[in-house]
């Protein structure tokens, strides 16, 4: 993988870990689970 594509998949996965856990924090627990699997999605790529 290179470089700048490594750096935006990193940064892909952050905001999502982000978000996930503000869905988690607020109890949004079906924003929380499509957070869940579009990570689980993106991370599958690696």
């Amino acid at each position: 993988m290179a470089m700048p594509q490594r750096d935006d998949t990193i940064e892909a996965i952050k905001r999502l870990d982000a978000l996930l856990e503000y869905a988690v924090m607020h109890g949004d627990a079906e924003e929380a689970a499509r957070l869940r699997e579009e990570l689980r999605k993106l991370t599958d790529e690696v």
